[in-house]
This record gives structure tokens, C-alpha cells and sequence, in this order.
């Protein structure tokens, strides 16, 4: 199975931030096929990232092609990790 690249886009200023952070985590831990990114949108390159994809607010997480605005349920997040 190829790797699932999944990216959480985040601010140090940002209150729901750190729960999307952890549903990503759990995933990881629950999934050997994740490839888990934080990037934090307070250094340049997280901006110049977000800018690359059309990030517009945080928490902002691709899991591959899907993107999710907010904080995604559990089942959200498990469902697209699912999909090649």
C-alpha cells in the first residue's frame, strides 16, 4: 500500500488547531501508511505552502487530495485515509 501523505496546516494562534493536530496524530499511530506533516502557517515556508495550495484559514488538513476546512470528525478523517 503507498503512503498516504496527510498535512495538517496550522498557527501558533490558532484554538482548534491542536485538536485537528491530534486526530492527525491518532491516525498516524493507527495507520503505518501515514505520512504526517504539521505545518505551522507562523514560519514563511508554512505560508509560502499554504499560499502553493489555496490554504485560507487553519485548521486546514489534506489527507492526499482531500481537504478539510476545520476540525474533521474521526470518521471523515479515517474514510479518506482509506481511499488510494
Amino acid at each position: 500500500m503507498p503512503m498516504i501523505e496527510v498535512r495538517v496546516f496550522t498557527h501558533p494562534t490558532c484554538f482548534t488547531c491542536p485538536q485537528a493536530i491530534r486526530l492527525a496524530q491518532r491516525l498516524a499511530d493507527e495507520n503505518p501508511h501515514v505520512d504526517l506533516q504539521i505545518i505551522s502557517l507562523g514560519s514563511a515556508r508554512g505560508r509560502e505552502i499554504a499560499k502553493s495550495l489555496n490554504v485560507l484559514s487553519v485548521p486546514t488538513l489534506f489527507v492526499g487530495e482531500t481537504r478539510f476546512v476545520g476540525v474533521p470528525a474521526w470518521e471523515q478523517l479515517q474514510a479518506a485515509a482509506q481511499t488510494p
